[in-house]
């Protein structure tokens, strides 16, 4: 499969154009400079094409009325473009199927097409994917684990929110939801990077999260652990769930099956396929992964991240996320040396092939990918301390 996308005019995207989104796609950037937005688009234009695979596997299965409408103008809100769309706003969303088809999805004149009934995605080309988005919100998680609960806006599961969850956000919800499946799911984990291991225990019928440092011989809870530890476990956390521990059946049972229950379609489905035969991919986003995070943490970070979905895993996934930091992408150059020398670094290493690197600036993108040298240029990301040696020198 290959995806592309195009945006215009899009807040602060004047232009920007990525012809193939690689397995691992990097984007860096100064605050503002649009990092977040594109990978919201990125994000929101994935999910569209998930819900037209998924229409178009009911429709092919005989079940003809369609199972929902796209409401474009919610989407927009709830990933908080309402303010950033103007006429002149146009995403366009391309993905090209194993099978050489393309098929499109535009966003232009306020008008959403090709998700219409008219337009189906063939049998054979069918996809089942699943998506996470782990926002900067995921700091909150500690404190809401802890407290939330116990009020009235809680997590009530299966994706419900209410209360002071729903205020806090879409992306929030998003965040939240995946680390209360993944926290359900996996009791126990190692934070190498932080020398700490991190615990799920029950407590009163409630689950609380405990952090233990072997070495220093202490065990807090979450909420009481560094910024950067509350900031890092969600993103640990949820890659080992997706990467090992995610059941697509599970996915489509709640997504597919519990509609044609609920509606009394259950005798119309015959299925185009099976599950077992379609193609899957899960797709995670993550913005800004080195928050409160030391250099040398990020980078280790960066390592056990890509580690867990790219050598370690059970399930295809592609990742994207969006960074501050020139010590996370030189970083990566250190990982792909070590693919082109069949070796790794803290357990991951990365093939030239399959990483992008865009810098964002002045609402357009630079690639930083030198094929001929199989390196990251992070030259342009040097430009303020090597200021800062000049006006040093001048002194």
């Amino acid at each position: 499969m290959k995806e592309s996308i195009h945006i215009k005019n899009l807040g602060p995207i004047r232009d920007i154009f990525i012809a193939e989104l690689k397995p691992i796609t990097v984007l860096i950037g100064e605050s503002g400079s649009g990092k977040s937005t594109l990978m919201k688009a990125i994000a929101l234009f994935r999910w569209l094409f998930k819900m037209h695979n998924i229409r178009s596997y009911l429709k092919h299965s005989g079940v003809a009325k369609a199972p929902f409408r796209f409401r474009m103008e919610t989407y927009l809100s709830n990933c908080g473009f309402d303010e950033f769309i103007s006429e002149q706003t146009e995403i366009s969303y391309t993905f090209e199927s194993e099978m050489g088809n393309r098929y499109q999805i535009a966003f232009k004149n306020n008008r959403l097409s090709g998700t219409s009934d008219k337009f189906l995605i063939k049998s054979d080309d069918l996809h089942f994917l699943k998506l996470s988005f782990i926002s900067e919100y995921r700091n909150i998680i500690p404190l809401w684990a802890e407290r939330g609960a116990s009020l009235s806006g809680a997590y009530m599961g299966a994706g419900s929110y209410h209360g002071a969850g729903g205020q806090l956000g879409f992306y929030f919800s998003e965040v939240y939801g995946d680390f209360d499946i993944a926290s359900d799911n996996l009791k126990e984990l190692e934070l190498k990077y932080l020398d700490l291991h991190f615990a799920v225990k029950k407590f009163q019928g409630r689950k609380r999260f405990r952090i233990l440092s072997k070495s220093e011989n202490y065990e807090i809870s979450l909420k009481n652990s560094s910024s950067g530890t509350q900031n890092a476990i969600p993103i640990t956390l949820i890659a080992e769930h997706f990467a090992k521990h995610f059941r697509y059946e599970d996915a489509f049972n709640r997504s597919v099956l519990s509609y044609l229950t609920n509606t009394d379609k259950l005798t119309d489905f015959k299925p185009v396929t099976n599950l077992g035969d379609m193609k899957k991919k899960l797709f995670i986003h993550i913005e800004e992964p080195e928050l409160s995070l030391f250099p040398e943490a990020q980078c280790e970070l960066i390592g056990d991240l890509i580690s867990k979905c790219f050598v370690t895993n059970k399930n295809s996934i592609e990742l994207i996320f969006s960074t501050h930091s020139p010590y996370i992408v030189n970083y990566l150059n250190l990982l792909i040396k070590a693919a082109d020398q069949g070796k790794q670094v803290d357990g991951a290493n990365i093939r030239f092939e399959d990483l992008v690197v865009y810098q964002i600036e002045d609402g357009e993108i630079e690639k930083l990918n030198l094929t001929n040298q199989r390196i990251i240029d992070t030259n342009p990301l040097s430009d303020t301390i090597n200021d800062i040696y000049d006006r040093f020198a001048r002194l």
